[in-house]
């Protein structure tokens, strides 16, 4: 892959009016349109490692949404789809992959549910059949995270994620807590998943961190996602 040096000199900063509040994300690349979602304020993670890995084979849009990262934080919710929607109009991108990690997972197939633009969606570090219960909603402060998590909760997304036509992969490390060892977590819903066409992919003796940072990114995590993309949505 390019320096990463050189990568980043081509990053385009850029922010976005949506409905009054301001959205930030960053275009690199060239290619076929990555959508990388990025809800969180720290600027050295793996989600910024990522986008760097991807734009030798996509033009990568990593979008903070509102209520996240950098972005303004309005004291409503707006739909994530809709945000993700309003940067590819800006950059004139009829379809493109979504792609999250933890949070970022959950909130790729919220884009995918709701998004006629997808065509495929890649979540790591997430069981999309899992979530806060009803009584750890009750403690979060109110915010854009709990508006998400109360609308994420209120559909069936065994149902969801089986009307979905197009690919869709979850990966995890194997030492990922409660998202391998959850009682809806992977791999105990994995059978759920594959059965209505869901890719599962367990990497061996990582966890929630070494499985977005460092060497296992760079040197299995993305190869192996890569692969999955090239032979399933091109």
């Amino acid at each position: 892959m390019s320096d990463n040096r050189q990568v980043a000199q081509a990053v385009r900063e850029e922010v976005l009016s949506f409905r009054g509040h301001i959205i930030k994300y960053r275009v690199s690349g060239s290619g076929p349109a990555l959508v990388l979602l990025k809800p969180h304020r720290l600027r050295k993670t793996g989600m910024y490692e990522l986008g760097y890995m991807l734009t030798e084979r996509f033009t990568v849009l990593e979008i903070e949404p509102l209520g996240y990262a950098y972005s303004d934080r309005p004291s409503g919710w707006y739909p994530i789809h809709q945000q993700v929607e309003a940067v590819a109009d800006r950059e004139r991108v009829d379809e493109f992959v979504v792609w999250g990690y933890s949070r970022g997972g959950w909130m790729a197939f919220a884009t995918a549910r709701e998004s006629g633009r997808v065509k495929g969606v890649v979540a790591g570090g997430c069981a999309p059949l899992d979530g806060p219960t009803q009584d750890q909603l009750r403690r979060y402060p109110p915010g854009a995270d709990k508006e998400f998590w109360v609308w994420y909760r209120g559909f069936d997304w065994l149902f969801e994620l089986g009307a979905m036509r197009f690919p869709r992969l979850v990966y995890v490390g194997s030492e990922d807590g409660p998202r391998v060892r959850g009682p809806r977590g992977i791999p105990r819903t994995r059978d759920l998943l594959t059965g209505v066409g869901v890719s599962v992919l367990v990497f061996e003796g990582l966890d929630h961190l070494t499985c977005h940072n460092g060497a296992a990114l760079s040197g299995l995590v993305v190869p192996t996602v890569l692969d999955w993309l090239e032979g399933t949505t091109t």
